[in-house]
């Protein structure tokens, strides 16, 4: 791990807590963003603590499949049941309680509702509505973790197969080959081609053979039924298949030596959604869709797999949604130097 992390890599005698406290603490959104940021730097570069991970990612697993109810519909039910009965809906009067003679006989079957007043039932549904308010944000920051961790994971695999496809192409980034005067947004100069199919050649050559690891769980994107890759196949069969954006590789011809700080695969671009440029948006600002714009997971060609919460990155300020010194785009652009991530989707004429 870091040497110079802000954190101690074990329990020691003066009561600092573990690794593994942290991770725990970092899975259940117990952290400040310094924290959450320094675990995610130490899971991309040590395995033992990826494995660590994903044992209490498995753990942690029913918790994201809990689905808690609205709040407001919880508290508005609790509310008029309340209100029925104790007489309160519709001017109808709560029932008049009477003595019961000591001669009279006494009825010892179990009460079904015993007779409780008004205002107490409005503290229980009271507790109900704070208690509903407590958890389901809770469970949301759960999910949302818990979905942010996979995405990672699903990148990680990637570059596994990125990285055996370069040794054994003489450590070139996967090219399917230039579409000359062809533009990777389609609609804006006739003729295009997608620029997933790059990245499609992992899956094709069985570098990468699960096809879920192309689709992120936290995305609007639902992964279809696995498909079978033909050898006429020249890109993936849907949207569905393919829910992250990659590297644009437009130009005449692959990056033989890319840098390793060069983003190559990530969360959507949020500036071509839809087919079209969103000149609308903020691009040093704004993050992808697919994590309810609180960041994104991004893999460098370094290997290195992490969620970062803007979309400035490295020591070079790299902007991932553009290229380097360009604001405006009709789908034609492309990096503007060796070092430029850029990444642009593919199929976008269905997303």
């Amino acid at each position: 791990m870091s040497s110079d992390s802000p954190f101690p890599p074990s329990s020691s005698a003066d009561g600092a807590p573990s690794i593994e406290q942290l991770l725990l603490d970092w899975h259940l959104n117990r952290m400040d963003d310094s924290g959450a940021a320094w675990i995610e730097k130490e899971l991309s570069q040590s395995a033992d603590l990826q494995f660590k991970n994903d044992n209490l990612r498995r753990i942690l697993e029913p918790l994201d499949a809990l689905q808690a109810p609205p709040a407001g519909r919880l508290a508005e039910n609790v509310l008029n049941f309340v209100r029925s009965a104790s007489g309160e809906n519709g001017g109808t009067q709560a029932p008049e309680r009477r003595a019961v003679p000591t001669s009279a006989p006494v009825d010892r079957g179990p009460r079904i509702f015993p007779f409780v007043r008004f205002r107490e039932m409005v503290a229980v549904a009271a507790c109900f509505v704070v208690l509903v308010g407590i958890s389901v944000p809770t469970m949301s920051e759960l999910r949302g973790r818990a979905q942010r961790t996979a995405c990672a994971d699903n990148l990680s695999a990637i570059y596994r197969g990125l990285s055996a496809y370069q040794s054994s192409f003489g450590g070139a980034l996967p090219y399917a080959g230039s579409a000359n005067a062809a533009a990777w947004l389609p609609g804006s100069t006739g003729s295009s081609a997608s620029n997933s199919r790059h990245a499609f050649l992992l899956a094709k050559l069985g570098f990468v053979s699960d096809d879920s690891d192309f689709v992120c769980g936290g995305s609007d994107v639902t992964p279809t039924e696995q498909r079978a890759v033909h050898a006429s196949a020249a890109d993936f069969a849907s949207p569905a298949n393919i829910s992250y954006d990659t590297i644009n590789l437009a130009g005449a011809g692959p990056n033989l030596r890319p840098s390793p700080t060069v983003a190559y695969i990530g969360d959507r671009n949020p500036l071509f959604l839809q087919a079209r440029f969103n000149d609308l948006l903020d691009p040093d600002r704004t993050n992808s869709p697919s994590h309810r714009r609180k960041g994104q997971n991004v893999l460098t060609l370094s290997g290195a797999a992490q969620f970062v919460r803007s979309p400035i990155i490295g020591e070079a300020k790299d902007n991932l949604w553009l290229a380097d010194g360009i604001r405006k785009y009709t789908g034609t652009e492309t990096p503007a130097h060796a070092d430029d991530s850029f990444l642009v989707p593919g199929f976008s004429t269905s997303r």
